[in-house]
């Protein structure tokens, strides 16, 4: 028993370095260059970091946006997860800022490829199939595309959680004894995005009453998993969900079209931008999914049921990605307020690559086993793996000839708060800090209060078509209807204006209020009113008026870290002294 637990050790140990030289073979092209192409929601998320990196700094949780964001007091760190973005902080302290991003990449590409390799060892306990379907998922272009394309960090780092989300639903479906991965992973998935949780949600949902309207016996016991999961998921992200709770619920915050779909395109063209294999598109699946779409069937129709579903499931989401599905007539119906949440169909491209990959791992698997030949099956194994890491560069071409073409883009300094950052700047550790001087280019004004907008559908920022936003941007202070540009003074989770004013009167500052959003003036709690644009006003004083704005948690927030703390901590003891009791 001993001599095989640690032989699975060593196999392990040489699968983790294995990851760790892919990882690295996949970054380090990258980190040499020293370069970003930033685009798309790129300045929203390195925004995020810089905030959480210089809150930390001061020791310091981020809970509003005090020195990104147009120092507005935005309640980002709030309402989006925050919690997975630490690891880049702490290498953001060690390395300069481009290299810390890039290496933090590298670190989500093993943990991406450990954990899809750990999932499918559980799903099929096949190790070599395993192993090719961590880099499978790993690169695939969708993937590659949130990472280092258009840096949709949220999403990226739910990704990363998919799988074992999926085999969790697996062993509660077919009642098995790992019933918890269920609620770990969904957990992990809400940490990093919740729009991508509320998907994967959505998901489960409909595969859970498939599998249980097909096998009624296991109706009781699958509820009963699925509600012990629920319960996990309560305790485990109970301080991501209690912000929503207080502060988020009835409080006119505005929130994303949920009944619209956008960017949607024909089979036709997805078709062909995949075959071309290229990441720099969100619309493309990969020539691997395409080509085990098309001939998946001939590999699964002798295999068992879960693999003839996972097979299933992938093209069915496939073809959802695009117009075959008639996504505008939801437009403005129920099911378009539930499914309109996810904004985007080509967000199914994340589901496309587990359960198509989950298919072609199984079509190599079985190519290689069926050679004989030790040395040939190790050489054909290796040249796989190279042929893989050379088909992710192969995706990426464009983003390295962006990198060549686009060096004249170099993102200047930038004086006016309200000009929106250029798409395709580039990006280097010389300039890196004038990101922070433009308006994001998507994102800046998420969480904003609703008065904010005179048109909620509109989310242009400019002076023209929505003034409110843009007075707040420019960080105007307005006084008895007089306008009057002001620098803030700020630090974590704090913004101060000083106004002087002749006489008492009331004073609208350009700070967003929230419901435990703390004013003070001249050091002293003092109440005050939402002014039109959904920033805080004060009746002020004849003279000097230090007013100083910051944020209050909730003590259930407090209350809720210490619950998922516990939690987490319970089940890992937990699992350990259950694997103890396995091996004795």
């Amino acid at each position: 028993m001993l001599d095989s637990r640690w032989k699975n050790i060593k196999i392990n140990m040489l699968i983790v370095l294995l990851f760790c030289a892919i990882s690295a073979l996949l970054t380090i092209a990258f980190i040499r260059l020293g370069t970003i192409v930033l685009n798309s929601d790129g300045s929203f998320h390195f925004s995020r970091l810089e905030e959480l990196y210089i809150d930390f700094r001061s020791g310091s949780a981020a809970f509003i946006a005090s020195h990104t964001f147009n120092s507005t007091g935005v309640g980002t760190f709030l309402f989006y997860p925050s919690i997975l973005l630490y690891p880049w902080v702490v290498l953001r302290l060690v390395f300069s800022p481009v290299t810390a991003f890039y290496v933090w990449y590298g670190l989500m590409l093993f943990i991406t490829m450990w954990i899809a390799y750990y999932s499918m060892w559980l799903f099929n306990k096949d190790r070599i199939r395993a192993v090719l379907f961590g880099i499978l998922y790993s690169i695939f272009p969708y993937h590659v595309h949130l990472g280092v394309v258009h840096t949709v960090i949220g999403e990226f780092l739910a990704y990363t959680f998919i799988p074992l989300f999926f085999v969790g639903l697996y062993y509660c479906l077919t009642n098995r004894e790992k019933w918890y991965l269920l609620g770990i992973g969904w957990s992990l998935i809400l940490y990093s995005h919740v729009i991508s949780a509320y998907l994967t949600l959505l998901c489960s949902i409909i595969i859970s009453i498939i599998y249980m309207i097909l096998d009624l016996k296991s109706v009781r016991k699958i509820i009963i998993n699925l509600s012990k999961n629920s319960i996990l998921v309560l305790l485990l992200a109970s301080f991501i969900l209690v912000p929503f709770v207080t502060d988020f619920i009835n409080s006119g915050i505005r929130s994303p079209n949920s009944d619209i779909f956008g960017f949607l395109d024909s089979f036709q063209n997805i078709f062909g931008l995949s075959i071309t294999n290229t990441a720099t598109s969100n619309k493309s699946v990969g020539i691997f999914a395409i080509f085990t779409a098309v001939v998946g069937c001939y590999f699964v129709r002798k295999s068992k049921a879960k693999e003839k579903v996972a097979y299933g499931i992938g093209v069915f989401f496939l073809l959802c990605t695009s117009t075959i599905v008639p996504w505008g007539l939801f437009n403005n119906t129920i099911l378009g307020k539930v499914l309109g949440v996810i904004q985007f169909p080509y967000r199914l491209n994340t589901y496309v690559g587990f359960f198509l990959m989950v298919t072609f791992s199984l079509i190599l698997s079985r190519i290689l086993h069926s050679i004989n030949n030790r040395r040939a099956k190790v050489l054909f194994f290796s040249g796989m793996i190279l042929f893989l890491v050379v088909s992710y560069y192969g995706s990426l071409a464009d983003v390295f000839v962006q990198i060549h073409t686009l060096q004249g883009n170099t993102l200047k300094k930038n004086a006016e708060p309200t000009k929106i950052i250029p798409n395709d700047a580039i990006i280097k550790n010389a300039n890196y800090n004038n990101i922070f001087d433009y308006s994001i280019l998507y994102g800046e004004t998420d969480y904003y209060p609703k008065v904010a907008f005179d048109n909620l559908k509109d989310n242009n920022i400019s002076a023209e078509v929505n003034p409110k936003i843009n007075s707040i941007l420019s960080h105007k202070t307005i006084v008895n209807g007089k306008e009057k540009v002001m620098s803030p003074k700020v630090a974590a989770n704090y913004i101060e204006y000083n106004v002087k004013t002749n006489k008492k009167e009331n004073i609208d500052i350009p700070v967003l209020a929230y419901k435990r959003t703390k004013v003070m003036l001249n050091g002293k709690n003092i109440d005050y009113t939402i002014s039109s644009r959904g920033t805080v006003m004060v009746n002020g004083n004849k003279g000097n008026n230090k007013i100083s704005v910051s944020y209050q948690p909730s003590k259930l927030l407090y209350i809720g870290m210490v619950v998922s703390v516990i939690t987490w901590m319970s089940l890992f003891i937990g699992l350990i002294f259950s694997e103890r009791k396995n091996v004795n």
